[in-house]
């Protein structure tokens, strides 16, 4: 869902030059959704099923050029993980042949992934718009090693009877990495983590059709950190009615204690970002959730892996189409401030414009009182992007020793906030110019995966006097 999510967002933001004046919907059913059914669902999909037939059938050519498979080279000889690059030997190779050598290199594959980088929707020819792409494979080469093969090409795209098509296709790049023991082995099961992401809660987003049938809603995070003091990290699993706090019980294994810590069972609003930070100095980590529907919420920890909801009490604003939040101690007064970043209101509207939007929700700046309540000072501090927020971090980029806080946006221009020591992160110090900053993944339109999950999660508490 994520992918569809990223890859129909991304097609989006490369349409300002076409359909300013044209009507959204017609736009999306039209040209998104046909051109992302082609290029992000099948193409990946005949690949991951080595669907020779299927994959010719999206080409319009039967040639292409750039880097052919002669020649590849081994990067770091060696070592215990292989990596190969081919960056030599060019030339016009089939299609067909380009493909056989890809299945014959990885017999099995797991998983296949098209990354649309930039669409050139104002520099079309005959051959169709120009579009800069990269095919992630990850499968087994036939030796048994673990592999995962990335794919750089400039590619064609055009309407061939009233299909998406590739007319054209220059293979820029290919690297692939190969390891015969795998690093990680998965351990979801053994240690008894069950829980599976829910956002039933989540109103559609109107983005990608609105109404019921539309699968795309808001996306939850993850937050660790060892909330009952026995030296082993817990986490904190967010979603929506499903949230889950799960306890380490320092044997490798864990157990759902969510109904006996005081969060709620359900929980009451579409859960999104999380993290745990020690609002009050008492040493335990407490629970920020972040919400898109139904109101943001502060949970202190009483100790022992408990928690009560605060939220009123200390002032924490209901907010709404929370994405993510990080802490910091921004003003040095030994208590951690909450930055919480907003998207756009994804039930009612969509971005504009859609390549730099300026529509978002303002996300919020709250101010830590030191006596366990919150000040809302984003106006002051001038830190209310109207972007559609992704993620957010704070960070001394500068090294004055004070934290500075960068915004990501999913749509709309990425923002570098410098402190300025005065309770005040303001624009008005940016180091980089608006138009130098780069802009929003969705804007450049390429493709994130960003896991947005990671950018919506911690792994850590964090504590004052250091940026999280």
């Amino acid at each position: 869902m994520r992918r569809a999510r990223r890859g129909l967002g991304l097609l989006l933001a490369a349409l300002a030059a076409t359909s300013a004046a044209a009507d959204w919907e017609t736009t999306r059913k039209t040209v998104i959704d046909p051109l992302n059914t082609e290029l992000h669902r099948h193409l990946p999909s005949f690949v991951r099923t080595h669907d020779l037939g299927g994959v010719l059938k999206l080409y319009a050519t039967a040639t292409g050029g750039g880097l052919t498979w002669d020649g590849p080279r081994a990067v770091y000889p060696g070592r215990e993980e292989e990596t190969l690059r081919w960056d030599g030997a060019h030339g016009p190779e089939p299609i067909r042949t380009r493909y056989e050598r890809l299945f014959a290199l990885l017999p099995s594959i797991d998983k296949a992934e098209l990354r649309i980088d930039r669409v050139a929707w104002t520099e079309a020819d005959a051959d169709g718009y120009p579009v800069t792409v990269r095919l992630l494979v990850r499968g087994t080469r036939s030796d048994g090693a673990r592999a995962q093969l990335e794919q750089g090409a400039s590619v064609r795209v055009a309407l061939r009877e009233g299909q998406w098509r590739i007319t054209r296709e220059d293979v820029t790049s290919r690297t692939l990495v190969a390891r015969p023991v795998p690093r990680f082995a998965r351990a979801t099961e053994t240690a008894g983590i069950a829980n599976v992401h829910t956002n039933a809660g989540s109103p559609p987003f109107r983005l990608f059709g609105g109404g019921p049938g539309n699968p795309v809603g808001a996306s939850s995070g993850v937050a660790v950190a060892d909330v009952d003091g026995d030296g082993c990290e817990d986490i904190f699993l967010a979603g929506s009615p499903d949230a889950v706090l799960y306890r380490n019980q320092c044997d490798g294994t864990f157990t759902d204690v969510t109904a006996d810590s005081g969060l709620p069972l359900p929980y009451p609003a579409v859960a999104t970002g999380v993290v745990f930070f020690d609002y009050d100095n008492d040493g335990r980590p407490d629970l920020f959730v972040a919400a898109a529907t139904g109101g943001d919420r502060l949970f202190h920890n009483i100790g022992g892996g408990h928690f009560v909801d605060v939220s009123a009490a200390a002032g924490i604003p209901p907010g709404r189409w929370g994405s993510m939040a990080a802490a910091a101690d921004y003003d040095r007064d030994g208590y951690l401030d909450l930055y919480i970043l907003r998207m756009g209101d994804q039930e009612a509207t969509v971005p504009r414009p859609n390549y730099a939007a300026t529509n978002g929700v303002p996300s919020t700046l709250l101010h830590n009182n030191r006596d366990g309540t919150f000040s809302d000072v984003t106006r002051r501090a001038r830190v209310g992007n109207r972007g559609w927020g992704m993620a957010a971090a704070w960070g001394d980029y500068d090294g004055d020793g004070w934290p500075d806080l960068y915004v990501a946006n999913e749509f709309g221009q990425n923002a570098l906030y410098h402190n300025e020591r005065s309770r005040r992160p303001s624009p008005g110090a940016i180091a980089c110019s608006p138009s130098s900053l780069p802009r929003s993944s969705a804007a450049r339109t390429r493709s994130s995966n960003a896991s947005r999950a990671a950018a919506r999660s911690t792994t850590t508490t964090a504590t004052a006097g250091s940026p999280m």
